[in-house]
């Protein structure tokens, strides 16, 4: 559970900096869209860190616990609607479906704030994994009626943009976009909705985890078929931030998987796991100098002098 916490922990903040770096890089022709975008990686945030907390809460957090898990449903509705807006806004009709997937959210939300006994019935934490009893009532209802809607809305809307473009390079970063997204939208239906209802909340933390492939994806497109115009030192720190999180997060995966093999299937604890966090981190940024050395090694090996370049007038 510590490694999911940490993996969580790292998506989140990929999550964010992405919005944030998409939205103050963009022009002002996409600042619009890049909002709906960066809204979107602040849900997504919330979402993630209500997730983990839920996972990680012990029987004497019921209080407190309540308030995360409105929050896990109520950052999830945001999350759809604000990438609705993301891929629709510039069309006619795309501004009239985020409005109104909004409003029919935002009512939604506002039922489960109120009064949540409409949605779920109780919180269990327990040592054998943390649950929610739901009440399948009008609101589960309209909440699954919800995403039930909104996830074709998008999908459609992506696909007509697809046949409506005659450009290639349009075309390409559409359907990178659907495939992430429907990859994404597949696993969060399964492990967020699905499974949830039938009694297992123990996988809930692989819709986050999915949600980081339609993140990639969409920068992805971002970079290579430039669906939106950012200035070339964002796309720079954008790229070298998503490389650095991808790694860590291959890393840890490793580690865990090499740790549980080596302790017969125990995991490491979150002092270990922060640790060879850390570590990571700390020798990927090292890794741009580390590259200079070895250059400056070889060239003494060689007898070659180092080239540098000539400043030209």
């Amino acid at each position: 559970m510590q490694l999911i916490v940490i993996l969580l922990a790292t998506v989140s903040v990929l999550t964010l900096l992405s919005g944030a770096i998409v939205f103050f890089g963009s022009t002002k022709v996409d600042r619009v869209r890049s909002a709906w975008f960066f809204i979107a990686a602040i849900a997504a945030t919330f979402w993630m860190t209500s997730i983990s907390i839920f996972l990680t809460a012990d029987p004497s957090s019921v209080e407190t616990i309540d308030w995360h898990v409105k929050w896990t449903f109520v950052s999830a509705i945001l999350i759809d609607v604000a990438f609705l807006g993301y891929v629709a806004w510039r069309e006619k009709y795309g501004k009239a479906l985020t409005v109104f997937f909004l409003i029919f959210g935002a009512a939604i939300s506002v039922l489960i704030f109120h009064n949540p006994a409409l949605l779920y019935d109780a919180v269990i934490l327990s040592r054998s994994g943390n649950s929610v009893v739901m009440h399948i009532g009008p609101l589960y209802i309209a909440y699954i009626a919800f995403f039930s809607t909104i996830v074709p809305a998008v999908v459609i809307t992506l696909l007509k943009q697809y046949v409506k473009t005659r450009s290639n390079r349009k075309k390409g970063g559409d359907l990178t976009i659907i495939a992430s997204f429907g990859i994404s939208s597949t696993i969060v239906l399964i492990a967020n909705l699905i499974l949830p209802l039938l009694g297992n909340w123990n996988v809930i933390w692989l819709g986050p985890l999915a949600l980081a492939a339609n993140i990639i994806g969409v920068y992805y497109t971002i970079l290579r078929y430039r669906s939106l115009n950012l200035a070339s030192i964002w796309l720079k720190i954008f790229s070298y931030i998503v490389i650095i999180a991808s790694l860590a997060i291959i890393y840890m995966l490793i580690f865990s998987i090499i740790f549980a093999g080596l302790f017969r299937g125990s995991t490491p604890s979150t002092e270990v796991i922060v640790l060879n966090f850390i570590m990571i981190l700390v020798f990927l940024l090292l890794m741009p100098a580390m590259n200079q050395l070895v250059t400056f090694i070889r060239s003494l090996i060689s007898g070659d002098k180092p080239t540098t370049k000539k400043k030209t007038k």
